[in-house]
């Protein structure tokens, strides 16, 4: 440690304002991966069974409505 200090001393304020801030950006990037949380394969898969599934009929309804929209005819003013 005595030795990492010698060697700070060393540099300008401007190599040292330098140094510190690079030393800052390694401890920041250090405590991130601690912060993330480990995936959870068991939750995203009840995640997924708790998506809606529609079925044939609601699909045949929304195309139905689709087409019945699309020959819509819209009135001149």
């Amino acid at each position: 440690m005595a030795e990492l200090l010698l060697k700070y001393e060393l540099w300008d304020p401007a190599g040292k304002k330098q140094l510190l801030e690079y030393l800052n950006f390694l401890l920041s990037a250090k405590t991130e991966k601690k912060k993330m949380p480990k995936f959870d394969l068991k939750a995203y898969r009840e995640s997924l069974l708790k998506v809606s599934v529609w079925s044939d009929e609601d699909i045949a309804l929304i195309e139905e409505a689709r087409q019945n929209l699309n020959n819509w005819q819209v009135k001149e003013w």
